[in-house]
């Protein structure tokens, strides 16, 4: 298993499902979070049965601080980008799976201790070649 880069930007592409909730701690951008047991966002983990229940992704184009609302997308499309601008699925194939890693608040592209698929990679035609973004189903 190896983690995709660390997400800088998300783009919202298309969204059919979202929640809102503050954060228990200071969560990135496209970080895919879970419901602690205060019933706040963190960053999830696979590592552990316990932190691998992801209820959604952070769209949030900031740092979002703890206590603060964190609008998590639980269905829909995200273009996803590191802190160079770079999109972090180009080196997975279209049809490829996305996973939550070990590493807290990360994707994966294989799967970690607890197998969490977090989407697939699909092709968004707004330009030749396509741009790949996450087709997220996390309900």
């Amino acid at each position: 298993m190896a983690d995709l880069a660390v997400v800088a930007r998300v783009r919202l592409i298309e969204e059919h499902g979202s929640d809102t909730i503050p954060g228990s701690a200071a969560i990135g951008p496209g970080v895919p979070c879970y419901a602690d047991a205060n019933g706040k966002a963190a960053p999830g983990a696979a590592g552990a049965a316990g932190t691998a229940g992801v209820i959604g992704i952070n769209l949030s184009h900031k740092l979002t601080a703890a206590n603060m609302p964190a609008q998590l997308l639980r269905r829909g499309k995200v273009a996803l980008y590191d802190a160079a601008g770079a999109n972090i699925l180009d080196g997975l194939a279209y049809g490829a799976l996305v996973y939550l890693s070990n590493t807290a608040g990360r994707f994966a592209d294989a799967n970690g201790t607890v197998t969490v698929v977090c989407g697939r990679v699909i092709p968004l035609w707004e330009q030749n070649p396509p741009t790949k973004v996450l087709d997220t189903d996390l309900r």
